[in-house]
C-alpha cells in the first residue's frame, strides 16, 4: 500500500463514512487530522455504545466523482476529553471505480416492498439510495423475475415516497438477511422532488458538521 495516498486523498474537515468492526452500520463523521497514514476523527457516542477500544478495526469510506475508496485501519489512540477523538492507523486501501451517473447516499430508512401480483408486502431497510435506484436489506426471498414491485420509502420528515421498480441484484448475506438492488421503473415528479429535497437535507447536515468543526473544534486541537 502506498501510504502517501491517504494524505493525498483525505483532508482535514472532510465528511466521511465510518464503520466499526463490531457494527454493520455506516456512521457519518468528520476528519480532524490527517498525518501521513494516520487519521483522527470525532469520538462519537455511537462508537461508545458499540464498545470502541484501542486495537479495534475501523473502516472508512470516501467517494469522489469517479472512484470510491475503502480504507481499513486500527484504532491506536482514544482521547475522551474535549475535543474527544480517536486516531486510526490505515493498514489497507481498496479502490473501486464509480460508474454510476447519479450519486448514492448511505442511509437507513424504513420501507415496505409490495409485490403486486399476487399482493404481498415485506418490511425492508434501505441502506443506499439515489434518484434512479436503491439497495435494501430484507429477510424475505424476492425473485428477480418479480419486476412488478411497489416501494414505500419513509423519510425522517414523516413524508412517504412511493415508486415502482424491478430487482436487478440479489446477494445473500449472513444472518438470513438478503441485500437487494432495485432500479426505479416509475416515480412521479412530486416523489422525485421529495427525494431530491431529502438529499439536500443530507448535504446540509454535512455542511453543519463542517461548520461545527471549524468554529468549535479546530481551534482546540
Amino acid at each position: 500500500m502506498k501510504k502517501d495516498i491517504v494524505s493525498s486523498l483525505l483532508k482535514e474537515g472532510m465528511v466521511i463514512n465510518t464503520k466499526l468492526s463490531s457494527n454493520n452500520v455506516w456512521i457519518q463523521n468528520i476528519l480532524y487530522k490527517v498525518e501521513n497514514h494516520s487519521l483522527s476523527i470525532a469520538l462519537l457516542s455511537s462508537y461508545l455504545e458499540n464498545i470502541v477500544m484501542i486495537g479495534q478495526s475501523l473502516h472508512i469510506k470516501y467517494a469522489n466523482e469517479h472512484t470510491e475508496y475503502l480504507f481499513e485501519g486500527e484504532i491506536t489512540h482514544i482521547k475522551p476529553e474535549f475535543p474527544s477523538y480517536i486516531t486510526v492507523n490505515i493498514t489497507s486501501i481498496k479502490e473501486l471505480k464509480n460508474i454510476r451517473v447519479f450519486p448514492r447516499q448511505d442511509v437507513y430508512l424504513a420501507s415496505n416492498i409490495r409485490i403486486l401480483d399476487p399482493v404481498r408486502e415485506y418490511f425492508a431497510i434501505i441502506h443506499n439510495i439515489s434518484l434512479v435506484g436503491m439497495a435494501f436489506y430484507c429477510k424475505d426471498i424476492l425473485e428477480p423475475a418479480q419486476t412488478q414491485l411497489e416501494i414505500f420509502i419513509y423519510l425522517p420528515s414523516k413524508q412517504t415516497i412511493t415508486a415502482k421498480g424491478k430487482i436487478i441484484r440479489r446477494v445473500f448475506k449472513n444472518d438470513d438477511i438478503i441485500d437487494y438492488g432495485i432500479q426505479y421503473t416509475d416515480m412521479q415528479e412530486e416523489n422525485n422532488n421529495s427525494l431530491s429535497n431529502f438529499f439536500n437535507s443530507i448535504e446540509e447536515e454535512k455542511n453543519n458538521l463542517r461548520n461545527e468543526f471549524i468554529t468549535c473544534i479546530k481551534k482546540h486541537l
